[in-house]
């Protein structure tokens, strides 16, 4: 059945929440902003809540319409397969820059040499097979995911909490907003991650109780954010010294010490992989999804392969994995900001055009009455 619940739809909008912005995110603004850091995290994921109370708006508005029904009988079969093929060709380049941050964690932090693109192979057929499998699947998978996430955060704030300095987060804004600014021009990328729930659209379950996603999405925030200000507070003057890939890492081993617990960092990554799981599996799903709107299943699905292949390639060809995450902040930040924030406002949009036509009907259907 291709419906989630109101409790599924609560734990997918955690885990999307905080999946993908521990990995390559906090050491990126550190190099980006500076001590501006935790002033553009804060910023940023106020801008995501906002994206999140769209998105929720669109899936309680829409009836039992699916995303793609509801625009198409505002907008027309042409222009809703236009603005699916846009949203697919996008998100297939962030799945891109998804498993190149897979790879920066891996090579960095958990073996001692590079982690080539044929390592990724196993993860490539899940996504596959995640693609083709109804939404209920990812909301099962959420259920049994979250627990595990949870434990790993609570384990990753009991370690490193009581022994870090926030007070060195100061001093901030000391440039008069010039890193705040940077970053949030910069970084689109690694945010709106939220747009994925329109998958949901009239296949979720709750009505106008799906608002509590919001109450999910901030508890999420808050634990993105006192993890990330132990990082930004511990290097926030020496952001040098942290390599892409080892934030996690490095949080873990703030105060604890590697010595003395062992490798605790790949403990809470493995709980934290779960999310990562999840969040590019949905990922996938929503490409797929939008290619088989677009083009019909039998052409969708092979044209979505045909993509997939072709990730695969760029990831063996991509040798400079530091340089390819420097890309998706120069050149796909403002393409981030127009699909990812762009499709919930065409949503509510096609609610209000059809909500006009709707009306004229009835208007039309009484004179004719008359």
């Amino acid at each position: 059945m291709d419906k989630v619940s109101l409790r599924q739809f609560v734990l997918l909008t955690f885990l999307l929440g905080m999946a993908m912005k521990m990995f390559n995110l906090p050491v990126l603004m550190l190099r980006l902003c500076g001590k501006d850091a935790f002033v553009v995290l804060i910023v940023e994921l106020g801008i995501d809540l906002a994206l999140l109370a769209l998105v929720v708006a669109v899936v309680v508005l829409s009836g039992e319409k699916s995303f793609g029904e509801l625009l198409e009988s505002a907008f027309g079969k042409t222009a809703a397969s236009a603005i699916f093929l846009v949203a697919a060709a996008f998100w297939l380049v962030k799945l891109y820059f998804m498993l190149v941050d897979v790879r920066l964690f891996f090579s960095n932090t958990v073996f001692p040499a590079d982690v080539g693109a044929p390592h990724l192979i196993p993860f490539m057929l899940f996504l596959a097979y995640f693609a083709t499998r109804p939404l209920s699947s990812a909301g099962r998978l959420a259920e049994t995911i979250t627990p595990f996430v949870a434990v790993g955060i609570i384990v990753l704030g009991a370690l490193t909490l009581p022994h870090a300095d926030l007070g060195a987060l100061r001093p901030m804004l000391a440039d008069g907003g010039e890193g705040v600014a940077k970053g949030l021009r910069s970084l689109p990328v690694w945010f709106g991650d939220f747009t994925l729930l329109l998958a949901a659209t009239g296949r979720a379950k709750g009505g106008g109780k799906l608002a509590f996603s919001l109450v999910s999405a901030a508890a999420a925030f808050v634990c993105l954010a006192l993890m990330s200000a132990v990082l930004f507070a511990s290097y926030g003057d020496v952001p040098y010294l942290l390599a892409y890939g080892h934030s996690i890492s490095s949080i873990a081993q703030y105060s604890i010490g590697s010595f003395r617990f062992g490798r605790t960092d790949l403990v809470v990554f493995c709980l934290w992989l779960g999310a990562v799981f999840l969040s590019a599996g949905m990922t996938a799903m929503f490409y797929a999804r939008c290619l088989e709107y677009a083009l019909g299943r039998r052409a969708g699905r092979i044209i979505a392969f045909v993509g997939a292949a072709a990730v695969f390639v760029l990831l063996a060809l991509t040798v400079n994995l530091n340089l390819a995450t420097e890309y998706a902040t120069e050149f796909f930040a403002l393409p981030a900001v127009i699909v990812q924030y762009g499709l919930p406002f065409a949503g509510l949009a096609a609610v209000a055009v059809n909500a006009v036509k709707r009306r004229k009907r009835e208007k039309t259907g009484r004179k004719n009455k008359e």
